[in-house]
C-alpha cells in the first residue's frame, strides 16, 4: 500500500482527501486539501470524473462531532474529562451520550438518592394534600380524593413517627 502524505501535494495544507493512482503495477498516492482538489495539476494526463464535471470536491464533517451551541463543549471533550458541560450538551451531544451512559450505568434516567425534603417542605405538601383533598371531594372527584387521602395518611404517620 502506498504512503499517504501528512499535506497537500499542491499548497501543503494538511491532507483531507487522498487519491491514490494505480498504473503499471505501481500505486501513487497524492494529499490534498478541501480548497485546493487539482489533480490534474499533479498529474496532467489524469481527470477525475468529478473535476470533468465542473463539481467541487468537499468532505463533509460529522455535525454530531461539533460544538455544542450554548459553551462550546465538544465531544472530544467528555472523552477526555468524563464530565458534560451544560444542559444543551445533552441535546447536541445526544447521539453519542445515550450509548455511553447506558454503558456506564443501567439506563438514561437517574436512579439513586435525592436529596430528603426537609421538615418544612413536607409541613406545606401536607397542606397542599389537604387542600387538594378538599377541592377533589367538591368536585365529585373520589378516585382522586382517595389518592390524596392515602398521601395524607402517609406524611401524618411520618410525623407521628418524628415525634415519637
Amino acid at each position: 500500500m502506498a504512503h499517504r502524505p501528512l499535506n497537500c501535494t499542491h499548497c501543503n495544507q494538511p491532507c483531507t482527501v487522498f487519491v491514490t493512482l494505480v498504473a503499471g503495477g505501481k500505486a501513487d498516492t497524492y494529499g490534498l486539501c478541501p480548497t485546493c482538489p487539482q489533480l490534474p495539476l499533479l498529474v496532467p494526463e489524469t481527470t477525475l470524473p468529478s473535476i470533468s464535471m465542473g463539481l467541487k470536491l468537499s468532505v463533509p464533517t460529522p455535525a454530531s462531532r461539533g460544538r455544542c451551541p450554548s459553551c462550546g463543549f465538544r465531544w472530544e471533550d467528555f472523552e477526555r474529562t468524563q464530565r458534560i458541560g451544560c444542559p444543551t450538551c445533552y441535546e447536541t451531544h445526544q447521539a453519542h451520550l445515550n450509548p455511553t451512559l447506558t454503558r456506564i450505568q443501567p439506563g438514561v434516567q437517574h436512579i439513586g438518592r435525592r436529596p430528603q425534603p426537609t421538615l418544612e417542605e413536607k409541613k406545606a405538601q401536607l397542606e397542599q394534600f389537604k387542600s387538594q383533598l378538599k377541592s377533589a371531594v367538591k368536585s365529585e372527584d373520589f378516585e382522586g380524593a382517595a389518592d390524596l387521602r392515602d398521601q395524607i395518611a402517609r406524611l401524618e404517620s411520618e410525623f407521628s413517627a418524628l415525634k415519637s
